[in-house]
């Protein structure tokens, strides 16, 4: 998924006041809109409802699917946690070392073959993302059945692209999936892009309810995206 590896870049340029400059994203579905370099290096008390929630319940050993810069993970660690911070960028991979988050490991989520379990995952920013298309949603569900402890529980940060494909006489639907997308991002004239997905809250249930987990829904923001628990 990773080529150019522009988000790792951003965030190591930011870290090492390497002129850093914001990032541009935008879908085949959406217009671009500018992402601040600085957002993913926000505070906790910078974060939103959701991540504020998700990391207050992360309990037990964790793991952060997709940890970034960090954000989360030194949150965690700060507040005395058991924390591993699973990444597969090696430029945030290296700032997140520099940090000093303790446990990195830079590795594909579906590759991660660890020798322990855990008690909560997280895929917080949009984390559910990593399975690229909805057609891949029993691949996170086995991998999550996999790392999770009896017991344990996986916090999944989502949104529901409906409101995209509606007309003022119902829905559009395109073919296929309706949350698949293909993701861009620029950065210092540099353009890459990749499959990801956004799924909505009653298809995460379906598969949760078919490998035997509950989902519960913890928090919803106006803008649509929402925060799952699995469990």
């Amino acid at each position: 998924m990773i080529e150019k590896d522009l988000f790792g870049k951003a965030i190591l340029d930011y870290w090492t006041q390497n002129q850093p400059e914001d990032l541009i994203t935008w879908t085949h579905i959406t217009e671009p809109e500018i992402l601040p370099v600085r957002y993913l290096f926000r505070s906790y008390d910078e974060m939103p409802k959701s991540e504020q929630l998700a990391l207050q319940m992360a309990s037990g050993k964790i793991l952060d699917v997709g940890a970034g810069s960090g954000i989360h993970s030194l949150y965690l660690q700060n507040t005395q946690k058991d924390v591993t911070a699973l990444e597969y960028s090696p430029n945030s991979c290296k700032v997140m070392h520099e940090r000093g988050i303790k446990k990195v490991v830079e590795l594909n989520f579906f590759d991660y073959k660890p020798t322990e379990q855990f008690d909560t995952l997280l895929f917080l920013m949009n984390g559910v993302g990593i399975v690229q298309n909805a057609r891949n949603l029993d691949r996170l569900f086995i991998k999550i059945k996999q790392l999770l402890n009896s017991g344990g529980q996986a916090l999944i940060h989502s949104s529901d692209l409906k409101y995209l494909y509606e007309t003022g006489s119902g829905y559009m639907m395109p073919d296929g999936y309706y949350g698949d997308v293909r993701f861009y991002i620029k950065y210092k004239g540099e353009t890459e892009s990749f499959d990801w997905t956004y799924i909505d809250e009653n298809t995460l249930k379906i598969f949760a309810k078919q490998y035997g987990f509950q989902a519960e829904k913890i928090d919803e923001s106006d803008e649509g995206d929402f925060l799952l628990k699995v469990f």
